[in-house]
């Protein structure tokens, strides 16, 4: 079974590592969520009294707050997770109608805006970092809970397929495609070979199921290794089943066509092939003279930071400003 997704957008591309070390993960449980870089994002988007700001990904609504503390502006949250969109709306209820919290993914940023009645917005963040809590939601993001394979953030797959129907019903190939080309799991081959051989005795449908295959299929050095050896498998399997890099693609069109003169962009990716798209659009917008580059580099937290919460290790920061002169 081939799909566009693996046979037009699956390639190599190193990935820097998600929360997967076995130090982090051994008690079994989610940690309290921390949003990364909030004074950075602050000092790059700075928010002013009677702007409009749109945080594309909620999350548990920290870093909306945050700009709401900052000026006296108005805000749109999206999440396309029900459960972080009521956490958020709980954060946010003291602002009153100054606050507006959607259940929508940031693909459908535009569509979302329009339905508004916002021609333009003043500043926008896309934190790209899934939060902890949904490693309890139930729907197999967790490679120590027992849970279905699931891992859509929404209601449905954006992808219109679960991760277990990739494991049951995709070619080997492909997924061996997946798993490399998402995860950069060097052992994606002898991976997918077990796939396919243990489908044909029963089909994979939990969590567990799925770390013992990975475990049984990699030598022992990588199955003692500084991350637990599923940590590849489980997120070029999220990454598919969201589409997340064709919404991050779709999004940032969307907010820079949305995106008032003056008004600025930033994003926080958590792995190299999102950073590579970020950083290639903001690039050809510079290089058009349509934005100016406000981080040259991408920002990365520093190590009191990192101490207090482990999950910014791997979070680069970047942010452009639309430029006057210029219209998209």
């Amino acid at each position: 079974m081939m799909h566009a997704l693996t046979s037009t957008r699956v390639k190599r591309h190193p990935i820097r590592e998600e929360d997967g070390s076995h130090r982090e993960w051994k008690s079994g449980q989610a940690r309290a969520h921390q949003s990364v870089l909030v004074k950075e994002v602050i000092d790059l988007l700075t928010p002013q009294d009677g702007e409009v700001a749109v945080d594309a990904t909620a999350g548990q609504g920290g870093t909306s707050e945050a700009l709401m503390q900052a000026a006296h502006i108005k805000l749109i949250a999206l999440d396309a997770d029900l459960n972080a969109v009521e956490a958020t709306r709980e954060k946010l209820k003291r602002f009153g109608a100054r606050a507006t919290v959607l259940n929508a993914n940031f693909a459908d940023l535009g569509s979302v805006l329009d339905k508004a009645g916002l021609k333009t917005v003043d500043m926008i963040l896309f934190d790209l970092g899934w939060h902890s809590e949904q490693l309890t939601s139930g729907r197999g993001f967790s490679f120590l809970q027992n849970e279905p394979l699931n891992m859509s953030y929404g209601e449905r797959p954006r992808s219109g397929f679960t991760a277990a129907e990739i494991l049951n019903q995709w070619d080997e190939k492909v997924i061996a495609d997946v798993l490399f080309g998402y995860g950069e799991e060097r052992y994606a081959r002898r991976i997918a070979k077990a796939v396919v051989l243990r489908r044909r005795q029963q089909p994979i449908e939990t969590t567990i199921e799925l770390v013992e295959i990975v475990r049984d299929s990699v030598p022992a050095g990588y199955r003692h290794g500084k991350i637990h050896p599923a940590t590849k498998t489980f997120q070029a399997l999220r990454v598919a089943v969201n589409d997340e890099l064709g919404a991050l693609e779709a999004g940032l069109k969307a907010a820079w066509k949305h995106l008032a003169a003056e008004g600025r962009v930033a994003v926080i990716s958590f792995h190299s092939l999102e950073d590579r798209i970020v950083k290639r659009f903001f690039a050809e917008l510079a290089r058009k003279k349509h934005g100016e580059l406000l981080t040259k580099k991408p920002i990365v937290a520093a190590r009191a930071e990192i101490t207090h919460n482990p999950s910014a290790r791997s979070a680069k920061l970047r942010a452009i400003k639309k430029l006057k002169s210029k219209k998209v």
